[in-house]
């Protein structure tokens, strides 16, 4: 392949893959109070668990997607080769769009002091904003995703309590004044309604009916702010009817998929499946269709680290690291789908995923 177009192809890829943090490379600039580590930045956890959960479970369906566009034959030995590109998006239901949930919120330094009645004066107020600032009260926590509005931010709703502090030897309790703190925050990706990504993918066979699959983007850097983007995944499918010759008239196969996409040390994404799946081809070399069709379990994770911004005890600016993992929600899917051969060796293949997260899927590649 020529340079240029070698250049072109892997620039594409990799801006199709980080389409829904493209915005990020745009907005890790000095001062801009916009960019997605920066929008984190703002959140603790409690709040940015609840905010981030969506992509969570659409980049675990975009990772699980795509990977089965035929079942290996059963035979003991056959050349099969396939390289080509793939293309994944899941989708955002509405219900993804906001979140409301109770968590643990640590208020800062203007806010704890919100929280104390006028009556409170002096060097006594200054040691009850001390210590409720040491205290992670239970608040509500509610506001648009990361996919949600721009229009609505996360607010986080304190209804009241009490605060014991121990002053000048005696210790007084406080009733707290109920409080809603608007985080500033607003959808990143506002109304989001598709989660792309795409890879380079390679699969060869068959030997003893089993079938390889590798899928890989080359590492890039976004910026020098978020650091390397870097995904790869292996898969490996086997067809049992190999060792009973093949009994019936399909290609069935039991299947497994894992892969691992990391963003600079803020996002690492990992996802898995295995499933059992089934296929059968119509047609002569020169054009056949393949339908396939598969039932699998899945499960992706992401884990994410970032500086939470705050302010200590003397309103100073100061940075908690804030490190923390979340499951994403699809755990089976059904998946249908097809796949086109033309002139012996163009080969694309569609395929649709159901889940609580649905995705579809676009391969283009060449077949040996």
């Amino acid at each position: 392949m020529p340079n240029r177009y070698g250049s072109i192809c892997k620039s594409v890829l990799i801006s199709t893959a980080i389409f829904v943090l493209r915005s990020t490379s745009y907005a890790q600039t000095s001062g801009n109070k916009n960019g997605l580590v920066s929008t984190l930045g703002r959140l603790a956890e409690s709040a940015a668990r609840g905010y981030v959960a969506p992509i969570v479970s659409g980049f675990g369906a975009d990772l699980n997607s795509g990977w089965v566009e035929s079942v290996p034959p059963p035979v003991i030995a056959s050349l099969d080769i396939k390289l080509g590109i793939v293309g994944m998006g899941s989708f955002f239901s509405p219900s993804s769009k906001s979140f409301d949930a109770q968590g643990t919120f640590e208020f800062n330094h203007n806010q704890a002091d919100l929280l104390i009645p006028r009556s409170y004066t002096g060097a006594l107020r200054d040691s009850i904003r001390s210590e409720i600032m040491k205290i992670p009260f239970n608040v509500t926590i509610a506001g648009p995703t990361i996919v949600g509005s721009k229009l609505d931010t996360i607010a986080v709703r304190f209804g009241g309590g009490t605060a014991t502090v121990n002053y000048s030897g005696t210790k007084q309790s406080v009733n707290l004044n109920p409080l809603v703190v608007s985080t500033g925050v607003t959808g990143f990706l506002e109304n989001l309604r598709l989660l792309p990504m795409g890879a380079f993918q390679f699969s060869a066979g068959t030997i003893l009916g089993t079938d390889v699959s590798v899928r890989f983007l080359p590492t890039s850097s976004i910026n020098s702010k978020l650091g390397n983007t870097s995904y790869f995944g292996f898969g490996i499918q086997h067809d049992p009817l190999v060792w009973f010759g093949s009994p019936v008239p399909l290609n069935l196969s039991l299947a497994y998929f894992t892969q691992t996409l990391k963003i600079g040390s803020v996002f690492k994404s990992t996802a898995s499946e295995f499933g059992i799946y089934a296929s059968k081809t119509f047609g002569p070399g020169l054009l056949n269709i393949t339908p396939f069709a598969g039932f699998s379990f899945e499960s992706s994770k992401m884990n994410i680290s970032y500086d939470f911004q705050t302010t200590g005890p003397l309103n100073q600016p100061i940075s908690v690291p804030v490190s923390f993992s979340l499951t994403g929600e699809n755990v089976t899917s059904i998946t249908i789908g097809f796949s086109l051969r033309m002139l012996y060796a163009v080969n694309i293949s569609v395929g649709y995923d159901v889940a609580k997260y649905n995705s579809a899927c676009l391969g283009v590649g060449i077949e040996i």
